[in-house]
Order: structure tokens, then sequence, then C-alpha cells
């Protein structure tokens, strides 16, 4: 089996590479499994539509931005984007962290950080708040309106983060 989340490009390896049979196993080659070949050519193919990404996993209570497989800051304006943009998120979700992804622990191939090299447009990972990658069932409604407020607040954040604003004229998705 492989982590799909793990079959993405990165131009670092990874020092402890998993093996065929971990969880975290990323496959022979990037791309190497039809899921990831199919939605990287839907993303490439889709890519002047598409104003952002967001990637949803059970685990930490926190929203991360690039990069999660070095800690190097990313330059141009983007390091203070993304702060701006977690911290948008972090407003309507509650007590979420917020940082680089690599300050929850070091990742290569994953997702977000493939979607914002290749793309340039905001990459975020959510992680709900859960225990060892599960939610309890008791906390699946506040868990699903933090997610509902993330996705609009996301929308609007992006807005700002590609350069544009809202305004009554471009109204975000959540207006």
């Amino acid at each position: 089996e492989v982590d799909l989340n793990r079959n993405w490009p990165t131009f670092y390896n990874d020092p402890k590479r998993p093996t065929k049979g971990d969880e975290t196993y990323p496959g022979p080659s990037t791309f190497s499994e039809p899921e990831t070949a199919g939605i990287n050519d839907f993303l490439i193919s889709k890519h002047n539509e598409i104003q952002g990404f967001l990637d949803i996993h059970s685990w930490a209570g926190s929203v991360l931005y690039a990069y999660a497989d070095n800690k190097e800051p990313i330059g141009d304006g983007f390091d203070e984007k993304f702060e701006v943009l977690a911290r948008g998120l972090q407003s309507v979700m509650g007590e979420y962290k917020t940082g680089p992804a690599h300050t929850l622990y070091s990742s290569y191939g994953v997702f977000p950080d493939y979607a914002f090299r290749a793309f340039r447009k905001p990459a975020l990972t959510i992680e709900i708040v859960g225990d060892y990658f599960i939610a309890d069932a008791s906390t699946i409604q506040t868990r699903g309106l933090e997610v509902y407020k993330a996705i609009n607040q996301f929308a609007k954040e992006t807005t700002v983060f590609n350069g544009g604003d809202v305004t009554p004229d471009k109204p975000s998705c959540g207006d």
C-alpha cells in the first residue's frame, strides 16, 4: 500500500524514507499511483481555474502551510501571506495552532508542498483535532462546523493571497 499524500514530487530526499509496508510508504516513485497521477492531470488542466488547495486530515488541531520537507523560508512575501492566511482560518476555527508544516513533523512528497510549488497558489493542511488520526465520534458535529467555517474563510483569504480584494463587486463565496 502507498500513502497517497506522500506520492507527490519533492526536491528533498527523506533521510528516513519509509519502506514498503510502512503506513507512510510514498511508493516507488512520484505519481506511481493512478490516483495521484489522475489528480495531477486534472490540476494541470484546470490550474487557471483553481485558486487554492486544502488538504484535510485528523491529528493535531493545526492549520499548516509550506513547507513540510524543509525549514527554509519561502521568500518573495509568501511566508507573510501564509501567516495571514492561516491566522484567518484560525480566527473562525478556534483554538487551532498555525505554522509551517515542518513544525508538526517533517514529511516528504506531500500534496500541499507540491501544489504550492507547482501552481504558486495557497495550499494548506488542516489537521482537525483528533487522536492518532481519529476524531472522536462525539466531536464530529463540532469538527464539521470548524471545517465548514475554514473552507469559507479559505475562499475569502485565498482571494487576497492571490492579489485580489474581497469587495461587494467581487464577493467571496462566504458573502
